[in-house]
Order: structure tokens, then C-alpha cells, then sequence
């Protein structure tokens, strides 16, 4: 089969190139800032390598995730949809089995536990794109889990245990549940079209609105014994700034009725996720 262009850029598109670089600085603020692990010890070929095949894992997913939802992405984003205009979608289905292949193999090169976390992480994100999503909440949690995974696979990689990197995993899983039930709500009009339960379609806009008051709920009493655990004050003033910002959120999310509010509100969510990224350099 021969390659265009627009397979090329289609390829680079679907595999989310910013996300996996968020991912990579996640792992590598995770090592140096929470972790407190020695330069030395980071700067290695095995660290390297397991930047490189937790990237792969990832963007095989969000590929094969766009390869299972091209029609639901038809009606949701039409003009966004990447997976057969651009990428064929046999290339796609190629690119997915490669990219995960190559990362379980340098998983297992680099530690059999590491590998085996790979298969996981693998099987995990295939079964979501095939079927889990379409079971209530469990598409979420599984989208949640697997996010923070990135943060415990460090751990695993250095078999050491850090409260700070536990404690930033609950924390944004939390804000990644938030923020995939959001995307629940502005996708429902093509995921109801194609069998798929999730929370605003099953529950409604006010079921999937009190879910999202509970975890934020969760969030600020996590985030408060955190800041009272931790003896820096300087993370402690970047994280209490946080508070108010998040009340503020659920006031916004009490008013949103229109798809416009909850878009608005998801990138919100996002500058929350960064912010939580840019944290990690202050511990």
C-alpha cells in the first residue's frame, strides 16, 4: 500500500503529538519533582525508553479510538474527523497494532513489570474503543485510571513509592473524570445515535452534573489534607489559589445549560490540568 501525505499528516494528527509531549513531561516532573530521584538516574537510556514506549501506548490508543469512532465523530465534529478522509483507516488499524507491539517490546526490554503494565494499558484502551465505553461510568473510570497510571508506572520504574506522586494521581483523576464526563455531555448527540450509556445520556444533563459536584467534592477535600500535609508553603499559596478557582467552576457549571457552557468548561478544565503540570516544578 503506498503512503500519501495525507496519511502522513493524518498519522501525526490522530497519534495527538501535544498529548504525548504532556505525557513525557508528566513522567519526567513526576522522576525529578515528586519523586526526588537523582539527575543520573533520569538521564538513562532505560528512562528514555520508557518515555518513549509509554508515548507509543498512548497515541496506538487514541488512534484506534479514533479508528472505532469515526461514525460517532461524524456527527459530533465533522470537520475533525481524521480516521478515513486522511489517515485510511486500514493504515490506521496497521499504525495502532505497530505503535503498541513496539511499546510492550521496550517495555519488556526495559523490566517484565514494566511490560506487562504495557499489556494492560493496551488491552485496556482496545476494549474502551470496542465496548467499554458504551457500559455507564466505566468508560470514564477506566479513561481516569489509565491517565494516572502514567504517574504510577514511575513508580514501578524506580520500585519506590511516593506520597506526593499517590496523592497527585487521586488528584487528577479527579480532574480527568471531571473533565471526560464533560466531553460526555457535548459528544451525547452522536453517542446516543450509536448505543453509547454514558452518564448524560442514561442520567440526563443533571445526573451527569451532580457526578461532577461529588468529584469535585472529593477533589477539594483531597487537595485540602494535601496542603496540610505538605510543609511548603509555596505549594500550598499555588494550590489554595486553586480553591477558589474550582468553586468558581461549579458555579459556572451550575448556570451551564447551553453545548457552548460545558465546551467552555472543559477548556477550563484543561488550563486546571496544566496548571496541576506546572505544580509539580514548585514541590
Amino acid at each position: 500500500m503506498n503512503i500519501r501525505l495525507n496519511d502522513i499528516t493524518g498519522f501525526l494528527i490522530a497519534s495527538r503529538i501535544p498529548n504525548l509531549l504532556i505525557i513525557a513531561y508528566t513522567q519526567f516532573a513526576t522522576a525529578k519533582f515528586l519523586m526526588v530521584i537523582d539527575f543520573q538516574r533520569i538521564a538513562n537510556i532505560d528512562f528514555l525508553l520508557l518515555l518513549v514506549s509509554t508515548g507509543m501506548i498512548g497515541a496506538g490508543g487514541y488512534i484506534i479510538n479514533d479508528y472505532f469512532d469515526q461514525k460517532i465523530d461524524m456527527i459530533n465534529r465533522p470537520n475533525q474527523v481524521v480516521v478515513g478522509p486522511d489517515l485510511r483507516r486500514r493504515l490506521a488499524l496497521a499504525s495502532h497494532i505497530g505503535l503498541s507491539a513496539t511499546g510492550i517490546a521496550i517495555g519488556f526490554l526495559i523490566d517484565p513489570m514494566i511490560g506487562a503494565v504495557h499489556i494492560f494499558s493496551t488491552g485496556a484502551l482496545f476494549t474502551y474503543s470496542i465496548g467499554i465505553k458504551r457500559v455507564l461510568l466505566l468508560s470514564t473510570l477506566t479513561i481516569s485510571f489509565l491517565t494516572i497510571l502514567t504517574i504510577l508506572l514511575v513508580m514501578v520504574f524506580f520500585r519506590e513509592i511516593s506520597i506526593l506522586a499517590v496523592i497527585y494521581s487521586l488528584f487528577g483523576c479527579a480532574v480527568v473524570f471531571i473533565r471526560e464526563t464533560l466531553k460526555d455531555i457535548i459528544s451525547s448527540k452522536g453517542e446516543q445515535a450509536f448505543g453509547v450509556n454514558s452518564v448524560p445520556i442514561v442520567w440526563g444533563l443533571r445526573g451527569a452534573k451532580l457526578i461532577i459536584y461529588l468529584v469535585c467534592i472529593a477533589g477539594i477535600s483531597l487537595l485540602t489534607v494535601y496542603l496540610l500535609a505538605i510543609p511548603n508553603w509555596t505549594v500550598r499559596i499555588f494550590f489554595g489559589a486553586l480553591l477558589p478557582v474550582i468553586l468558581w467552576f461549579i458555579y459556572r457549571l451550575i448556570k451551564a445549560d447551553k453545548l457552548k457552557d460545558f465546551k467552555d468548561l472543559k477548556a477550563f478544565i484543561d488550563i486546571i490540568i496544566v496548571g496541576g503540570l506546572v505544580s509539580m516544578s514548585l514541590v
